[in-house]
Order: C-alpha cells, then structure tokens, then sequence
C-alpha cells in the first residue's frame, strides 16, 4: 500500500508542473459522446391530467461542443415513447429532438452536467400528430430539462490517471471548439 501511494505521489509531482503550465485539461467531444452512448439512459413519465402525457426515453445522445456559439453545447436525441393526447387513443411516437445548453463542472462529483436546457428544433413521427404536439412542447421540454440537468453527460473515470488529476484539480469548465477544458485554477 505505501509503495502504491508513493508511486501516485511521485507520479502527481511529475505532472505538476505540466499542469500548472496548462492550468487545465479537455475532455473532447469523442470522449463525450462514448460514454454516453455506454452510460446515459433517461426514462421517464411526465404529464398533465386532461391534457397529455408520455412515458418517454431519451436515447442516441450526441454533443457537438461550441461550434454555433462558444459558450453552448449542442445536444442531439431520440425521445421515443408511448403518447397520450386529449380524446385520442394512446399511439406510440418518435421525436428527434436538438437541444442547446450550457454544461458545467461539479468538481466533487468529477462529472458535467447541464442547465439551461432549451430545444432548438424537433421533427417526429407519426406526422399525423405533430400539430397536436406543437402545444404540448413547452411542457415537455420542461420535463426532459429538469431530468438532463441532474444526469451527467460525462463523469471522471477515476481508474485513469488523466481523470485522477483532473477531478483533484479542475475547478471549472469552458467550452472549446470540439472540447470542454477543464480549468485546473492552480498557481
């Protein structure tokens, strides 16, 4: 156990100073989207009785990092699920939706997460339905926003020494084109 700790130490003092000089590390957008495609699920059920309702996954998330502006990440999606409207029968349907958000760093979780949720654009199927679910987005964009903002779209691995480093010193987050670089604030 000393000789694993001394080693960490040793190894720690000799990125230091490679640190200090970047004052930070990044995460790509590669990196981003792997662990989403193995790690995120979000399912959930959301309505407002009377009016509509879905029980609804979100799936085949993918990030595209400062490239339109550069403080906000762009979010792509597939809400699939089982809809309800008013005086309709329930049909299951498809959204494909993109989304623009801002992602921050929880330092004590070593994850980026989201807020300022909105959605940019959707399009779904099936098409004779779509008019009908014009009204009901505001609300469904409430929804799926309240859950993205408390589900990481990356956390630290802290088997990797890269990560390891980065969640003892990453202190914030910016966006780069293509990358979320975590600043490191040291010295």
């Amino acid at each position: 156990m000393y000789n694993k700790l001394r080693f960490f130490f040793i190894a720690m003092a000799a990125f230091l100073p490679a640190l200090a000089a970047a004052n930070m590390f990044s995460v790509s957008e590669q990196e981003i989207n792997a662990y989403l495609s193995k790690k995120v699920e979000i399912n959930d059920k959301f309505g407002l009785p009377g009016l509509f309702g879905v029980d609804y996954s979100l799936r085949d998330l993918s990030v595209q990092i400062g490239r339109k502006d550069n403080k906000r990440v762009e979010l792509s999606g597939v809400l699939s699920g089982l809809f309800s409207l008013p005086q309709k029968e329930q049909f299951a349907g498809q959204l494909n939706l993109t989304i623009d958000t801002i992602p921050y760093y929880d330092p004590e979780q070593g994850a980026v997460y989201l807020k300022d949720i909105r959605i940019l654009q959707w399009s779904g199927s099936p098409q004779k339905y779509m008019n009908q679910l014009q009204t009901v987005m505001p609300f469904l964009s409430k929804s799926v926003a309240a859950l993205m903002e408390h589900i990481p779209i990356y956390k630290l691995d802290e088997s990797k020494a890269r990560d390891v480093l980065i969640k003892k010193f990453a202190k914030g987050i910016r966006v780069e084109e293509g990358a979320l670089a975590l600043d490191a604030g040291v010295l």
